[in-house]
């Protein structure tokens, strides 16, 4: 019994003495806070739309606990700027009594929401978030955020008559767009329409993109910020619905499509895709059927689902790249999807594929085969269906056998795939772009057939595929190799 006794104790002099040290303050001016960085920055928001949350850590180094007299906002309750610290919302934008134990840290949560400035160009907003300690040192975070004035549209937003939406500010679509049959809607250079959640376009009508290098436009959802610390959710699939295609004459120009549900959706309809990105789509990203396609310098990658489905109809593509490297699932659609009928209500219907030519274009991706052909009429009825590649960089099965339809391709291999330039990329990195300009070590360089480059002299970023007589296959062309080559020279 007497062991007991002096156990219990002797832990009661340690709650009692032992944490004393943990739960001793200071005012001594030389002990500050730490913060995890200086300066909270937002991405560029759309202004009157709140902002995702951004965390700061306030540590205190320090043996001794530090009291925080106030946290206040300089802007005060004028400021766009909202904080929680520890917990408490600073009503007003201040707030008193806080503490920071010895050796631990507190929570900082911040949001903002910038008003319409009334302009079109981009503007900063700012102010700086104040700790004021019990020794009266104070010390400072700065708080940035850009902001974009835009026009919301919110329910069902319907194009009737020929429309020209001039890029000066940005486009919110709350619900979706509609074109009616007759109306043309056109985008100038810059336009940039943000859809909301499962927002998508249909359009009945005509679609005319005119973007540029310099100013594409771009589809893409309205959420700004962070998913993750790592990751925007600009860089994340499914943000919005995506595009559906119908009535005739569709011309896209440096489109910028990306983190959709689906890319693009077309059935009977004809469209050109000049210099074009569809990136990074919860399913298919180019889903067409009984469609006429023309498609150059244009890149189509990493989809759920297939990159490009192509029922029936007819589609050429020259100097495209077709990059199947989704990385958000194990599992992933293929490449290049090739048939000649679809299942509707359960019955099969047949449409003739007339012709899909690709030359000088990549099509590659994970695994060891991202291309699929199905074909029933042609094993069904001996009908032939006219399918062909030409000077193409293949993920497949050698076909060069089959000299009517492919013709002096390169196929593939494991040390081709390291040396395309990048896509493996490590999965901590899943907020950069992918980059599909070929490495200068891949073996399709200076592999296209160089006659198309008189026609299209010019790769999806402007750079000359003529310079050194030799041309890459794929929609980019890798300008380093032309400049080791002169050099040689």
């Amino acid at each position: 019994m007497k062991r007991y006794t002096i156990y219990i104790i002797g832990v009661l002099v340690t709650v009692l003495f032992g944490c004393s040290d943990y739960d001793s303050w200071t005012t001594e001016p030389q002990y500050h806070l730490t913060f995890d960085r200086d300066t909270v920055n937002f991405d560029t928001l759309v202004s009157t739309v709140s902002s995702s949350t951004e965390r700061l850590l306030v540590y205190n180094n320090n043996k001794s606990g530090l009291r925080i007299n106030q946290v206040r906002l300089k802007r005060a309750g004028n400021s766009p700027f909202r904080v929680n610290v520890d917990g408490q919302y600073l009503q007003d934008g201040s707030g008193v009594d806080f503490e920071v134990r010895g050796n631990d840290s507190i929570f900082v949560l911040l949001e903002v929401t910038l008003p319409d400035a009334n302009a079109d160009t981009v503007t900063t907003h700012s102010d700086s978030l104040c700790f004021v300690l019990e020794s009266g040192e104070m010390q400072y975070v700065t708080l940035l955020a850009d902001g974009q004035d835009a026009e919301h549209w919110r329910g069902v937003k319907v194009i009737s008559a020929d429309t020209t939406l001039q890029g000066r500010r940005p486009v919110v679509i709350y619900d979706s767009l509609y074109v009616a049959s007759g109306a043309t809607l056109t985008l100038d250079a810059g336009s940039r329409l943000y859809f909301h959640q499962h927002a998508t376009m249909c359009v009945d009508g005509r679609l005319v993109v005119n973007g540029t290098l310099e100013q594409p436009v771009v589809f893409r959802g309205d959420r700004m910020g962070n998913l993750f610390d790592y990751l925007p959710y600009d860089n994340t699939p499914q943000q919005w619905g995506g595009v559906y295609l119908n009535g005739h004459g569709h011309k896209l120009t440096y489109l910028d499509l990306h983190s959709s549900t689906f890319g693009i959706i077309a059935e009977d309809t004809d469209m050109e895709l000049a210099n074009c990105i569809i990136h990074n789509t919860g399913g298919n990203a180019l889903w067409a059927k009984n469609c006429r396609i023309q498609a150059y310098n244009t890149q189509i990658s990493n989809a759920y689902g297939n990159l490009l489905q192509v029922i029936g109809g007819e589609v050429n593509m020259t100097f495209c790249t077709l990059a199947q490297f989704y990385n958000y699932d194990a599992v992933r659609g293929w490449a290049l999807s090739l048939s000649d009928y679809d299942v509707e209500y359960g019955d099969t219907m047949y449409y003739n594929l007339a012709r899909a030519h690709f030359v000088n274009s990549v099509i590659t991706g994970y695994g060891e085969d991202v291309i699929s052909g199905k074909f029933i009429q042609e094993s069904k009825f001996q009908d032939s269906v006219n399918y062909y590649f030409h000077r193409c960089f293949l993920n497949t099965v050698n076909g060069d056998a089959d000299s009517l339809r492919f013709v002096r391709n390169i196929y593939e291999n494991a040390k081709d795939t390291m040396s395309y330039g990048r896509q493996y990329l490590l999965f901590d990195t899943y907020a950069r772009l992918y980059d599909f300009t070929p490495d200068t070590l891949a073996h399709f360089c200076d592999s296209a057939d160089i006659y198309w480059a008189e026609e299209f002299p010019l790769d999806r970023l402007g750079r000359s595929r003529e310079a050194d007589g030799k041309a890459d296959i794929g929609a980019y062309e890798n300008v380093q190799r032309q400049k080791v080559e002169e050099e040689k020279k």
